[in-house]
């Protein structure tokens, strides 16, 4: 590299470390001009191109560099970051396969290479890649929170939690770190010291270059507009709009409206179990259903169901974000419906192509998606209240009720005793089988609070780990009450876990975060669910389920207020019993179980929108 050269590179290589890119791709051009087959130049250029998420034209970039100098490891190992954002990721563990055989001692790809094994399920494969990496850089914060995530996908988390702290050491204002360090706490309920780290995670997040996961605030936080802060600017960091595809305008009204269901959850998951039962009800006179797996597959009975029911179904797991957004296109798809949102697998830089006309966030994320493309977001008028209007960048579709229900869902015929489940054989038995991680020390204190006023009471928890049942216990016991009063319950059989809903008396709610599919199964199985209203998306999903289904009365309005209830139905069985005959009434009776109904509802609404659409009209809030 000539002298000029390597100035240029230089001073493109500070302004790329402020953050200057277009002046630092300015002077990168100006080095092409004067040697345009420069390995490193080519190379530098790849990277701005990365920065911008310009993925396509930086793979061009590594690829030329790696042309005119196959041995520039470091182009072999960035061209393998551009594979895996791309979902290419065996393609990317080649790449960093050639970088390590020409250079072996660079920490960052073997941590890279750990990230995209996690990719591919391989967890105890990518935790030996951590481990070089940090062995050559003992201080490498992301190698130890990527170890974190390893570990807490093969459920050990214990040492989860304990590489996110060392994460979290060397890289102490990464919000990331701590709000991993905070959700490995909540899966366990180890809440020493949480309060205080919630209470600085906003402000940190708010700071740190690289955005917190908006999923993890949900069972946190009831704050809308601190959730929508960090959801905005995690979406503007990592899937920020693209230049849109070009759309084909329809002209017609008179075809079917085509709608496509994205999601990586078409298996065994709580999205399919809800919506099952709709997609099937769709009328397919006037809509064309059109599924899009944007998964890992999973084949199991749910998966052979929902291929079933769509007009057309399409594994697009292996294809990268902007293929399938052409996919889209190609399908002429009207109204593409993110059942996923910001969770596992699930894959937002699709509709930042503008997949479709009209895009809509639906079921599997409880909040807004904080980005302008995506145009609705389906809820009803008791989660998201006018007032509440401010707190998302979508319009809202009221629906009578929000959430979809499958009335196919079986209940096994097995009678569970309260022996066999380790239940006393008098009292009242308070269940919660929502996710640990939705179980906070305030709604902890509640339940301590009840069983103190309800003196035969038991509470009857699903437990995910060891770790639970032990700091649960612990923290019972530190609120004054026997530890013996908490009995886990384990994970059964779909249809014996609805079952086993009928040992119980009530199912007392959790808050920031609701049950959504675990409420609708406990009022499917018949058992009463009680709630109170929160601020959040998430923390008035009990809420519209109760009233969906005739109990309004079950709906608190403050979490004293769900004490006061509950403890009053604790210790008035007749009551208790009034509610459930009523329930017993109910369930077939009112809106939130009549799936036909809330299809022809949730139709209504697309064919609205897209009129709306057809007509040239901008988005608003339809009722």
């Amino acid at each position: 590299m000539n002298a000029q050269i390597a100035y240029l590179h230089g001073l493109a290589m500070e302004h790329i470390q402020k953050g200057n890119l277009d002046d630092a791709e300015r002077l990168l051009k100006q080095a092409l001009k004067m040697a345009p087959k420069n390995s490193e130049v080519l190379r530098l250029m790849g990277v701005i191109f990365a920065f911008k998420k310009d993925f396509y034209t930086a793979l061009k970039m590594f690829d030329a560099s790696i042309k005119y100098e196959p041995k520039n490891w470091l182009s072999h190992s960035n061209r393998g970051n551009i594979l895996r954002d791309l979902n290419r990721f065996e393609e990317a563990l080649k790449s960093y396969d050639f970088s390590i055989a020409l250079h072996s001692n660079y920490a960052e790809v073997y941590n890279n290479k750990g990230n995209t094994l996690i990719e591919l399920n391989q967890y105890e494969a990518s935790i030996v890649c951590y481990e070089k990496a940090i062995s050559l850089q003992p201080n490498y914060a992301d190698a130890y929170h990527g170890m974190g995530n390893a570990f807490k996908k093969i459920h050990n988390l214990p040492k989860a939690l304990a590489s996110y702290e060392m994460a979290k050491k060397f890289d102490p204002n990464a919000g990331y770190m701590l709000s991993s360090i905070i959700d490995t706490k909540m899966l366990m309920c180890d809440w020493a010291g949480v309060q205080s780290q919630i209470e600085d995670l906003y402000q940190l997040g708010l700071k740190s270059q690289k955005k917190i996961h908006p999923f993890y605030l949900l069972s946190i936080y009831d704050a809308p507009h601190l959730l929508q802060d960090l959801t905005e600017q995690y979406m503007l960091e990592k899937y920020p709009s693209r230049s849109a595809l070009e759309l084909e305008a329809r002209n017609s009204a008179e075809e079917k409206i085509r709608i496509g269901y994205f999601s990586a959850d078409f298996y065994n998951h709580p999205v399919s179990f809800l919506v099952a039962g709709m997609l099937e009800e769709h009328n397919h006179a006037k809509f064309e259903t059109i599924g899009i797996s944007i998964g890992p597959p999973k084949f199991d009975e749910m998966r052979t169901r929902l291929e079933s029911s769509f007009d057309l179904f399409i594994d697009s797991f292996h294809k990268d974000d902007k293929q399938i957004a052409e996919l889209a296109h190609d399908l002429k798809i009207d109204i593409a419906i993110d059942l996923g949102g910001l969770t596992e697998n699930n894959r937002p830089g699709i509709f930042a192509y503008r997949a479709a006309p009209i895009q809509i966030g639906y079921i599997g994320y409880l909040g807004s998606m904080g980005a302008p493309y995506y145009d609705y977001i389906i809820s009803d008028s008791t989660i998201t209240p006018e007032k509440s209007q401010q707190y998302f960048t979508e319009k809202i579709i009221y629906l009578p009720s929000y959430q979809a229900n499958d009335t196919k869902r079986q209940i096994s015929e097995k009678v569970f005793t309260r022996e066999e489940l380790g239940l006393p054989e008098k009292g009242i038995i308070f269940c919660c089988f929502n996710n640990n991680y939705k179980f906070t020390p305030s709604i902890f204190d509640s339940w301590a609070r009840i069983l103190s006023s309800v003196k035969d009471g038991v509470l009857f928890l699903y437990a995910d780990n060891n770790e639970v049942q032990i700091n649960l216990t612990r923290e019972i016991e530190a609120r004054g009450i026997n530890g013996a009063r908490i009995i886990f319950a384990k994970r059964l059989p779909r249809d014996e876990y609805l079952a086993r809903y009928r040992v119980a008396d009530l199912f007392l709610d959790t808050s920031p975060y609701n049950a959504g599919t675990t409420a609708s199964d406990a009022l499917w199985a018949g058992l009463p669910v009680l709630t109170f209203l929160g601020q959040s998306f998430s923390s008035r999903m009990g809420g519209s389920l109760l009233n969906a289904i005739g109990l309004p009365e079950l709906v608190a309005s403050s979490q004293d207020e769900y004490e006061a209830l509950a403890i009053e139905l604790g210790l008035n069985p007749n009551k208790l019993l009034e509610i459930k005959n009523k329930l017993a009434r109910n369930r077939l009776t009112t809106p939130l179980f009549d799936t036909p109904l809330f299809t022809r509802n949730i139709e209504a609404a697309y064919t609205k929108i897209y009129d709306r659409n057809l007509a040239g009209l901008a988005p608003v809030h339809i009722y």
